[in-house]
């Protein structure tokens, strides 16, 4: 008798904030992520090497005919412009991919080598006789082209439609209490119009993939999180891999830059995230390092990002001048403590200077005039050098926000 095991491998991303504070002498910007929840892949594998022979994935039947039509308003933000695509989508579609198979189904001893690349493959393929995904990619890159935005600016776009999909902290609860959850096809996001990583990942790739960029899946199993890959030029490439990093969970993630870790919060900080008072330098964006070892699914070949040398450009002059912003201040400190010590010698001899007119003292009041003039000389000049100083700084911080906040969509 032939026994067929089932799998499923859950991958979700926990709700992030994103914030940006301006101040005169303090710059801030910040979006903190979660971390995701997934599947331990490692007892897995052991549970399913005790079962026989491989059997492979089961593949959804054809999509029924539309029933149940549900029109969907979808509203989001790039380049600090406010975008809307209205999409209709049917019930008896989404019952359909809500049945359809979510475990990876197998029979025999041993799992196949590339299960793995099996089961994300299911999510990332439409029924027969269903062009959604094709749909919904072809009506953003027509209000891409109505906006005047190029290839690159128009895969831009569909990440940001995915990022600002709402995160489904319910879901995420439930999978984390273990007590159910698996991850959605796209329609099912789409008509739900809320997902977690996973979900949103499986989207994005489908999109990107749709607009004729090649994709992939960037999956972190230490880290329980899962992200998508745009093919671009490998020199500019996470992990050497010829894709660049794209975030789905939260607005504002450029393609290309990876989140920072901070493991005693459990939540992944913001690279843009700076301290001018005694922090240190910022963390390389690229970094691919700070979400562990990475494993890669679901590669696909099609056209190149370009735009990561624009972001890699634009990053390091954000970093630069957050740099120049830091030295400044230091400078300014310092300044203001050789000032206030000026101060404090000028009220002590004016102090000292009234005592003599009181007691009539002149010839002392006159031994002192020359040596307070001069110090008053001198505090002048050190107050005037300190206020341009202060004015240059704070066009510096004007500026940095200026770009930062265009950049990251603030």
């Amino acid at each position: 008798m032939k026994i067929i095991k089932k799998i499923s491998f859950l991958v979700l991303n926990l709700l992030a904030i994103a914030a940006i504070l301006i101040l005169v002498f303090w710059v801030k910007t910040g979006k903190d992520f979660e971390r995701d929840a997934l599947g331990d892949l490692s007892q897995i594998s052991a549970e399913m090497a005790r079962i026989g022979k491989p059997a492979g994935s089961v593949a959804p039947g054809k999509i029924p005919a539309p029933a149940g039509p549900k029109e969907i308003a979808y509203k989001w933000t790039y380049d600090k412009k406010n975008y809307q695509l209205i999409e209709t989508l049917y019930q008896s579609d989404f019952n359909f991919y809500s049945s359809a198979p979510k475990t990876f189904s197998y029979e025999g001893a041993a799992p196949p080598a590339d299960w793995k690349e099996q089961y994300f493959g299911m999510f990332m393929k439409e029924a027969p006789g269903d062009n959604t995904i094709e749909k919904v990619a072809a009506d953003l890159k027509a209000l891409g082209k109505k906006n005047g935005l190029s290839d690159d600016q128009i895969a831009e776009l569909a990440m940001s439609f995915v990022q600002s999909i709402p995160y489904d902290s319910a879901k995420a609860d439930v999978i984390l209490s273990g007590t159910g959850g698996t991850a959605n096809y796209p329609y099912e996001t789409l008509y739900e119009d809320r997902g977690v990583c996973s979900d949103k990942s499986f989207l994005a790739a489908s999109l990107l993939k749709a607009l004729g960029y090649g994709t992939t899946l960037f999956v972190y199993e230490s880290e329980n999180h899962m992200a998508i890959g745009v093919e671009c030029p490998t020199q500019d490439s996470s992990y050497g891999s010829g894709y660049c990093y794209a975030e789905t969970t939260t607005p504002g993630n450029k393609i290309g830059m990876i989140p920072d870790l901070n493991t005693a919060t459990n939540q992944a900080e913001s690279i843009q995230k700076i301290n001018y008072f005694g922090g240190g330098r910022q963390t390389n964006p690229f970094d691919a390092k700070k979400l562990g070892p990475v494993e890669i699914f679901q590669k696909t070949n099609g056209k190149i990002y370009a735009g990561i040398a624009q972001t890699i450009s634009t990053t390091d002059e954000i970093a630069n001048l957050k740099q120049k912003i830091s030295d400044e201040y230091n400078a300014l400190i310092g300044e203001k403590k050789r000032i206030d010590g000026d101060a404090g010698q000028l009220s002590g001899l004016n102090n000292q200077m009234d005592k003599y007119l009181q007691k009539k003292e002149y010839s002392q009041y006159n031994s002192l005039v020359d040596k307070y003039n001069s110090l008053l000389a001198k505090y002048k000049k050190e107050a005037s050098a300190y206020n341009t100083q202060v004015s240059d700084y704070n066009q510096k911080v004007n500026q940095y926000n200026n770009l930062a906040g265009s950049f990251y969509g603030q």
